[in-house]
């Protein structure tokens, strides 16, 4: 059988994206992760970054060609062994041979041919990285010298594998009991965002609308579908809080509001045995102000995740355990870049409750941390999740880069995440309630727990017909 030949070594760095993005000084962090992302490397022709542009990165793909390397160049701070993991995903039938070079040392490792999807390829051992700078390589070819290959790179993991056994070790620590989480079977997600428009007529501020938002409604469709959980959106496209927030304040006045919509929902929610999420994000493109006050494009992360932590600390302390969980958005393609403090991250998600849980959002790339409690699972709407969840299971992971995580999924119900059309009504969901019911019972069986994003008007209302929906799939499932 045909065998494939990848071959990793770490040199110069040339970023494939635009000027006002990230830019990694690729200084290995003695005492955390390392991420060399492979969209920061010097790409050779027909390597091209996957949706490249905005803040995201992502993969590089059209990896055939044994001529095709990627460079970085890295700083290390002090002579010592480095564990390598190497996050790629192959597209062909053959087994590959993956092997990581450098300071004149050689790991590799096999990805069986039956390997699919995203794999975080560890090595058995280490390389010994001398201090200063170290180049390496990354190519690939097939043993018979053709080109029968074809792959997807991700990024490269660095770690002392001390320091990768105490992280592990934080992690699970921190984990919380997801049982209640699948007790609930099913949970809700709404994008109430400055962007989100009434069903008729002109939006109001974001401050007026967090005023106006009729929780003792919204409260009552929720509890009408049967959810065990509603996942409600903080900041998205624009970074509004809706809620009194000091620590966003200080950074950015004006974006936070003086009711207390949060204390609200979890109030009222409650009250009908309904839990609170909050799914936030980290900054997009479209707020510039934002970005600015934040130091969001700067080298050196510790503004960043110093405002990131206190924001999110400062809900959590407030909130307490009526705030059950958080939902961050891209964790993969945001956070992981910048080689993120996870440890601090976690920590801060759940100040004021430690059984709170927490995920942070991958897409479809491998989990970026195993601080978080649950896979989001965006866009997956096999209750099986590719044949890894069995009937009957606990509904955590066994394997893949996954292992460990609670399942979920988070699917979109209608037509979009936001309702962001004016004058409009929601459109129709997209699953009758026989096929909800039968969908439901999937994921119920492997105790996989499904989250569906409902779009919802700015008054606080979501469509009537997608609340029929559950309810008669519910009731499907009780008769059944």
């Amino acid at each position: 059988m045909v065998r494939c030949l990848l071959v990793l070594i770490i040199s110069s760095a040339l970023s494939a994206f635009a000027a006002e993005s990230f830019a990694p000084d690729f200084r290995i962090k003695p005492d955390d992760y390392t991420v060399l992302m492979a969209v920061d490397a010097k790409l050779p022709p027909g390597l091209k970054p996957f949706q490249a542009g905005a803040h995201g990165k992502f993969h590089v793909m059209g990896w055939t060609q044994p001529e095709q390397q990627l460079e970085w160049k890295i700083t290390v701070p002090q002579e010592d062994a480095y564990a390598v993991n190497v996050l790629l995903r192959q597209h062909g039938n053959q087994p590959l041979v993956v092997e990581v070079l450098g300071a004149g040392q050689t790991l590799s490792a096999v990805v069986p041919e039956t390997t699919r999807g995203w794999q975080r390829v560890s090595y058995g051992g280490t390389l010994r990285l001398p201090a200063g700078q170290q180049r390496f390589l990354l190519q690939a070819h097939a043993r018979d010298k053709t080109n029968r290959f074809n792959g997807s790179v991700f990024s490269v993991e660095l770690v002392r594998p001390r320091v990768r056994e105490q992280l592990h070790a934080a992690a699970l620590n921190l984990r919380a009991d997801t049982r209640w989480l699948q007790a609930c079977r099913y949970g809700l997600m709404c994008h109430w965002t400055s962007e989100t428009f009434p069903q008729r007529g002109e939006r109001e501020t974001y401050a007026q609308a967090v005023h106006d938002f009729d929780v003792e409604g919204f409260a009552r469709q929720v509890q009408e579908t049967g959810a065990g959980f509603v996942v409600f959106t903080t900041s998205h496209a624009q970074h509004f809080f809706p809620a009194p927030l000091a620590s966003l304040d200080r950074l950015l006045p004006g974006r936070t509001a003086q009711r207390d919509l949060v204390g609200d929902l979890a109030d009222a929610l409650g009250r009908c045995g309904v839990k609170l999420f909050l799914y936030y994000h980290l900054g997009a493109t479209s707020d510039p102000a934002w970005l600015k006050a934040t130091g969001f494009w700067e080298t050196d992360t510790s503004r960043l995740f110093d405002n990131w932590t206190a924001m999110i600390s400062e809900a959590g302390q407030r909130y307490g355990d009526k705030l059950a969980g958080w939902w961050f958005d891209d964790g993969a393609v945001n956070y992981y870049y910048r080689s993120a403090p996870w440890e601090r991250l976690g920590m801060a998600a759940k100040a004021g409750h430690p059984g709170r849980l927490v995920a942070f959002n991958p897409w479809e790339l491998p989990s970026p941390t195993e601080f978080q409690d649950y896979l989001c699972g965006e866009g997956n709407a096999d209750p099986s999740a590719g044949g890894l969840l069995a009937v009957g299971g606990d509904g955590h992971f066994k394997s893949g880069s996954h292992q460990d995580l609670q399942a979920c999924a988070t699917l979109i119900t209608e037509g979009d995440w936001v309702h962001s059309q004016k004058n409009t009504d929601i459109g129709q969901p997209r699953w009758s309630a026989q096929q909800m019911a039968v969908l439901l019972k999937d994921f119920i069986a492997r105790k996989n727990v499904p989250i569906f994003n409902l779009e919802i008007y700015q008054e606080g209302a979501v469509s009537p017909a997608s609340v029929a929906m559950f309810k008669h799939a519910r009731e499907r499932l009780a008769s059944q």
